[in-house]
């Protein structure tokens, strides 16, 4: 995939107005603060931008319809929006914008098709306003689940806009749900993600190692969100040697000679270079396939289907081969992913059937190659969303 941006590429890392304000975000609105008396963030934006920013980040991840509701502002979701966009935009001398979108799901229930399809209009719709807004990319911020992830880069994608993910993970690599962070690199890099990285919890140290062992396995830039004025020259040579090529600057004052080293380095992501990702993927872990998987025997969905799939982890099999015949099918091995430490392969010969599973599956699916559907339709549905083949 071809990045659109110049590498190395440093952004600002204020994306929320809370972050300039320092208000509780869910007591105050912010947004409106900010736009009443903007000369905090033009400071702010106009400083990143003088000391060698490539990018700046337009302060909207908190715009988010219940929290505006609870705050009598959700009039104001499309104004705010555009006028922070355009006021940080006014800052950049001509550099791109990033329009920030934070996790935003309205419904409370246990994840399903209805879940899954709310947060993806919800994004849908404030990236298609960003992008009327002028924004030239898209960062999903601070995502815990993989397929709300999933979720905002497919609606990124239908906006035809780049998106780069960044989640907050703690020194193993998980985030607060438990989604590891090769999965979610994995499974997101396949469904169409730009760049993808870490705000590591314990520091910059932890960052690089966890870059390290990301690194071999991504086709995209990888991305570190650290406080580069607090980090030494050896940690910020560490980051870049071990792969970081896009770079977030949590400094509450940007360091010029910091951000000149980092661009000095260089970059360390190869385009042309072969990667180790022919791997499937549920939230909590990728699997680096043999090049020949032993399939369990074919299994249909019922009510005994959990038993079935824990079962099987006891088999010889290295992946669970799923038999669909119709959408309901699709929402159970959804629903099941969580059941095995198995990959899933899955055989259907009805298209919307196997859009169903692809599309709602939390993590990246293995496709029998032997299903019955005509096969532009089939390569279609299975490159949209990033699967194997099989």
């Amino acid at each position: 995939m071809e990045f659109s941006f110049e590498l190395p590429m440093i952004m600002d890392g204020t994306g929320s107005c809370d972050d300039l304000t320092g208000d509780d975000p869910d007591s105050v609105c912010c947004e409106n603060a900010v736009l009443n008396d903007p000369g905090i963030l033009l400071l702010k934006k106009k400083n990143a931008a003088a000391c060698g920013a490539d990018a700046l980040l337009s302060p909207t991840g908190g715009i988010m319809h219940t929290r505006l509701e609870d705050l009598g502002y959700d009039e104001s979701f499309i104004r705010f929006n555009e006028e922070l966009t355009h006021k940080t935009a006014e800052c950049a001398g001509g550099l791109p914008v990033g329009g920030v979108v934070y996790e935003n799901i309205r419904p409370k229930e246990e994840y399903g098709k209805n879940v899954f399809e709310s947060a993806y209009f919800d994004h849908l719709e404030k990236i298609t306003v960003l992008k009327d807004a002028g924004v030239s990319f898209i960062l999903l911020d601070g995502f815990d689940k993989l397929w709300d992830m999933r979720a905002g880069v497919l609606a990124a994608r239908a906006a035809d806009m780049p998106v780069f993910v960044l989640i907050r993970v703690d020194d193993e690599g998980k985030t607060e749900s438990d989604t590891d962070y090769i999965a979610a690199l994995i499974t997101l890099q396949a469904l169409g993600a730009d760049a993808f990285g870490i705000e590591c919890l314990s520091g910059a140290a932890d960052t690089a190692r966890l870059i390290k062992k990301a690194f071999p396995h991504a086709d995209i830039p990888l991305i570190a969100a650290v406080d580069i004025s607090a980090c030494t020259n050896e940690e910020l040579s560490e980051l870049a040697e071990e792969g970081v090529s896009v770079y977030i600057d949590l400094s509450s004052q940007h360091d010029t000679k910091k951000l000149s080293m980092i661009k000095a380095s260089g970059s360390a992501y190869n385009e042309a270079a072969e990667k180790d990702d022919y791997a499937a993927a549920i939230f909590r872990e990728a699997f680096f396939l043999p090049e020949n998987l032993e399939l369990s025997e074919p299994l249909k969905c019922g009510y005994s289907m959990s038993d079935d799939i824990i079962d099987l982890d006891d088999s010889q099999a290295n992946a669970i081969y799923i038999l669909l015949d119709s959408t309901d099918d699709a929402a159970s091995i959804a629903a099941n992913a969580d059941m095995s430490y198995l990959p899933f392969v899955v055989h259907t010969n009805d298209p919307t059937t196997l859009e169903a599973a692809l599309r709602y599956y939390q993590g990246r699916l293995i496709v029998d190659k032997q299903c019955d559907i005509p096969e532009d339709e089939f390569w279609a549905l299975t490159s949209k969303y990033g699967a194997i083949i099989y």
